[in-house]
């Protein structure tokens, strides 16, 4: 997926602001696609260019104007089309994987330190998204568009449910390094 779709997304519901855009980022899907302001303004430019959001200058006089972005029939176009193609998953990257891979260059003291500190954030995370998702459960009944709604949730039960595998798996690789138990236990490839 690009950044462009997602803003393309944000922007099929409403008119928005870069600044805005970062909030609504922020407020909804940083759990899985994460974008900083930077990020959200030079993409902007080049959908610009590529007529895909309009630009609307609203002066200000005491602060900077304010640009707000509007979707395009053009870009209307294409987040249909991206929406509606299915996804070809691309490989997997997860740097983490890789120094668990490598962990045997340090000593177990270094790659437990490097597990907790793992399991501490999927944790937190794990966190946050268990109470997004209570504070959502009562918009669901009320909301508009159960159906755009419910789709957007289910995002999140992505989140802890992946969480939650990680976690367990981190704290068997935790148990096993700890007391010198190198082996696959029920291991069994599916």
């Amino acid at each position: 997926m690009s950044l462009k779709h997602a803003i393309l997304g944000f922007l099929s519901y409403q008119t928005l602001s870069g600044y805005d855009l970062k909030k609504a980022f922020d407020r909804s899907v940083q759990h899985f696609w994460p974008a900083n302001q930077s990020q959200i303004y030079r993409t902007l430019a080049s959908m610009k260019e590529e007529g895909l959001v309009e630009q609307e200058v609203i002066e200000r006089e005491e602060r900077l104007d304010m640009k707000l972005y509007h979707i395009t029939a053009a870009g209307r176009e294409e987040l249909h089309r991206w929406l509606s193609t299915p996804y070809q998953s691309s490989d997997a990257r997860e740097p983490f994987l890789i120094q668990i891979y490598f962990g045997g260059i340090i000593s177990d003291d270094e790659l437990l330190k490097v597990l907790r500190h793992m399991s501490r954030g999927i944790d937190d995370r794990l966190a946050l998204f268990r109470s997004m998702v209570q504070g959502y459960q009562e918009k669901l009944k009320t909301h508009e568009d159960q159906r755009d709604f419910f789709l957007n949730l289910v995002t999140l039960e992505y989140g802890i449910l992946h969480g939650v595998s990680t976690l367990e798996w981190i704290k068997s690789v935790i148990e096993r390094v700890e007391s010198g138990d190198y082996t696959l236990k029920d291991f069994k490839p599916a």
